[in-house]
C-alpha cells in the first residue's frame, strides 16, 4: 500500500500544470477583398502575461505594423506576395518589460 501511495505522489508531483500559451489559437477571417487588397480580421486567445501585441504584414508594400493591447485586430490594405494570392501576417506578443514572449506567422489566401 505504501508503495502505491508513493507512486501516486510521484506521478502528481511530476505532472506540470497546463497553461494556454500566448497566441495559441489564432483565427483569421477575410472581411472584404478586391483584386488588389483585403481587410483581414485576426483574433487570438487572451494571456494575462501579455501587455501588448505587434500585428503586421510582411507581404504588404510597404510593410505595415501596428501595436494593440486587444486580442482582435483588423488589418486593412493587406496585399499578397507578387505573383501569389498569399499574404504573410504576423503577431508578436510582448510582456511588461517589452520582451518578446511569443511570435506567430500567418499565411492567408486573400483571393479565396
Amino acid at each position: 500500500m505504501n508503495g502505491f501511495l508513493f507512486l501516486i505522489s510521484l506521478l502528481v508531483l511530476s505532472t506540470g500544470i497546463a497553461y494556454a500559451q500566448p497566441l495559441d489559437q489564432i483565427h483569421s477571417q477575410i472581411t472584404s477583398n478586391d483584386d488588389i487588397s483585403a481587410v483581414i480580421q485576426l483574433d487570438w486567445n487572451y494571456d494575462e502575461l501579455v501587455k501588448k501585441y505587434e500585428i503586421g504584414c510582411v507581404s504588404c508594400i510597404p510593410n505595415t505594423s501596428y501595436f494593440s493591447t486587444e486580442t482582435s485586430f483588423n488589418l486593412k490594405n493587406v496585399t499578397a506576395f507578387p505573383n501569389s494570392s498569399y499574404a504573410m501576417l504576423y503577431i508578436i506578443a510582448y510582456d511588461s518589460n517589452d520582451e518578446i514572449i511569443d511570435a506567430k506567422q500567418i499565411l492567408v489566401d486573400i483571393k479565396s
